[in-house]
This record gives C-alpha cells, sequence and structure tokens, in this order.
C-alpha cells in the first residue's frame, strides 16, 4: 500500500511508543463505527490496516496512556466573532510574571492560528481537560490531532521539527493540581539578569500585531551588538519573527534586515 505522510507519522510514533488512531479526513470526528482516542494503539499491522481503509484520514494521538499533555493557547471568540479570551497575550502576561512555556519543547501550529504546546508531565493527571486553566489557555490530557492533520482546508504544522518534547514546568503542574503537587526543594541562587538576558527575554516575549517592525529591527540592532556573525543575527531574527502573531513576510524580515545591517 502507498505510505500517505499521515501512515509514515503515525508509524514513527507508535515505534516512539506514543498510541494513535484516525479521524475522518479533515475533520476531528472519529471514523464510523469507532471509539475515537479509545481505540488508540501502537499496533504497527493495526494502523496500516486503518489508514489502508481511509488513506486521507486525520491523525490524534492518545495523551495520557503517553505521558503528555498539550498546551493549548488560543483565540477564544464568542457567537458574534468577538474575541473574549485572547490566549497569546495570556502567555506574554504569564511571561512577565516569571511563568514562561519553554519555546525549545515541540510545537504545532494549529489551522485556526493558535498553538499547542506539547509536554511530558511526570505525574498522571487527573482531569483529563481544563478549559480556560488561564484566558484563552486549555489544557488537554485526553487526546488532540496532530500534524499532518487538515481541519478547514488548513494543516497542523510544527513550528520546529527537531525538538524533542520537554517536561511540563512546575509552575503549570501546580494550577492543574492545586494543593496536590510540591515543587522539588531546591538551594535559591540569585542571579543578576544582564543586558544580554534581557535581550533574549525580548526574543522569546514578542510583540502586539502592529508593532512587529520596529520590534523586529530594535531586536536586530541588539542582536549585532552583541558581536555576533550576521548568519547568526539573522537566524535568531527569523525565530523571533516565527513567533509573532502573525509573522511578518520573509519579504519584510530581509528588508529590515538588509536595511540595518548596512549601517554596522
Amino acid at each position: 500500500m502507498t505510505q500517505t505522510p499521515a501512515l509514515t507519522r503515525a508509524l514513527q510514533l507508535a515505534r516512539d511508543g506514543v498510541a494513535v488512531y484516525p479521524l475522518a479526513s479533515g475533520t476531528k470526528t472519529p471514523l464510523k463505527g469507532s471509539r475515537g482516542y479509545l481505540d488508540a494503539t501502537t499496533d504497527v499491522a493495526t494502523l496500516a490496516g486503518w489508514f489502508e481503509h481511509v488513506p486521507r484520514a486525520n491523525l490524534g494521538i492518545r495523551l495520557d496512556q503517553s505521558g503528555l499533555v498539550v498546551i493549548d493557547v488560543d483565540r477564544h471568540t464568542d457567537q458574534h466573532g468577538i474575541v473574549v479570551a485572547d490566549g497569546i497575550q495570556t502567555i506574554r502576561q504569564l511571561h512577565e510574571q516569571g511563568k514562561t512555556l519553554p519555546p525549545d519543547t515541540y510545537i504545532e501550529r494549529t489551522p485556526h492560528g493558535g498553538l499547542h504546546y506539547f509536554f511530558k508531565t511526570p505525574i498522571p493527571i487527573s482531569k483529563k481537560r481544563q478549559i480556560n486553566l488561564y484566558p484563552g489557555v486549555d489544557v488537554l490530557a485526553d487526546f488532540v490531532l496532530i500534524a499532518p492533520s487538515i481541519v478547514d482546508g488548513a494543516t497542523y504544522q510544527a513550528i520546529n521539527e527537531v525538538n524533542s518534547i520537554a517536561v511540563l514546568p512546575d509552575w503549570l503542574l501546580e494550577g492543574l493540581l492545586p494543593g496536590q503537587y510540591r515543587q522539588p526543594t531546591t538551594k535559591h541562587v540569585a542571579i543578576r539578569k544582564t543586558w544580554a538576558g534581557r535581550m533574549l527575554d525580548d526574543l522569546i516575549s514578542g510583540t502586539t500585531e502592529g508593532n512587529r517592525n520596529s520590534y523586529l529591527t530594535s531586536l536586530l540592532g541588539k542582536l549585532l551588538k552583541t558581536g555576533c556573525q550576521s548568519a547568526t543575527a539573522y537566524e535568531l531574527l527569523q525565530v523571533a519573527n516565527e513567533r509573532l502573531q502573525p509573522p511578518l513576510p520573509d519579504k519584510e524580515v530581509n528588508q529590515i534586515f538588509k536595511s540595518i545591517i548596512k549601517r554596522v
């Protein structure tokens, strides 16, 4: 049989011990006659049979059996299309409070412009879904669709395919398990934040849509002042742009880079 991208990904995940299951093509709906994520498996023969029967099936993974959770960052709107909870803005506010989602974990962009942060959980999460744990931020501990699934004509896409899945931050475990989780005791060491440290924080925190051009221009100037190679500064500029909602087009990013590099 022809091995579709979804089957290829399903077999890869199964080899890594992650239980997967198919959904109806282009939807979040389980296949007719199936039990959805309750049928998730790592059995290669079963997976091959499913995707031979429905070659364009979407792909879901069962999180609880794999010791994973997903932080779903989205913009929630009411019935009139008015934004009532902006998860991206919430993440920025949490970052300012010292509560940061590690950017080096595996992350996917969802078909509607949201973000799925994947984390390993050191202890089981009893509640399978927590909606609006923070405004616009949900926690999924039962199942989730994953790339290369397609919904409403758009694809789930990995932000950085080479990133491995990091451990869920302590501050999130405390929010998910109030009164049940105790953060490991560590010796507190005061660390003075340097100019470079503040610059790196700016790189991760991003800015609002109307300030993207000036933000990237300022950031590039700071990067070049560190003395790094221009190629390094360009790569970091691209990283910062990819985190913006929405990112600037590559053409505009390149114009910013060319304009600033001429002055150095």
